[in-house]
């Protein structure tokens, strides 16, 4: 029995080794970025890290804090659920966040 699942395994690995994958690095060195850009690009990326820490973090709290640290573990699973939510929206929220700091 164990010979047939290491003979399935052994196919299935053979089969995800031969597909090729790339990955493509860029060399260029980049030049031509002006300083608002890297600016806007600072404030954006450091305000999506508040959005997605800061309010889990708070569920997290309050629920240790109000009722005495015995839902930790409940708050615990609200957090890491909204951190996932918001994690999934992440690409949404960014695009907001650089339409706010367009000038």
């Amino acid at each position: 029995m164990s010979i047939l699942i290491f003979q399935a395994f052994s196919i299935k690995v053979e089969k995800m080794t031969s597909q090729q994958s790339k990955l493509i690095f860029s060399n260029r060195r980049l030049e031509n970025i002006s300083p608002d850009a890297l600016i806007k690009s600072f404030w954006v990326s450091s305000a999506l890290a508040l959005i997605m820490t800061l309010p889990p973090l708070g569920i997290l709290l309050a629920f240790y804090y109000y009722n005495e640290g015995n839902n930790i573990l409940a708050g615990a699973v609200v957090g890491f659920g909204l951190h996932f939510v918001l994690l999934a929206l992440s690409e949404r929220i960014s695009n907001a966040l650089s339409r706010l700091f367009d000038d």
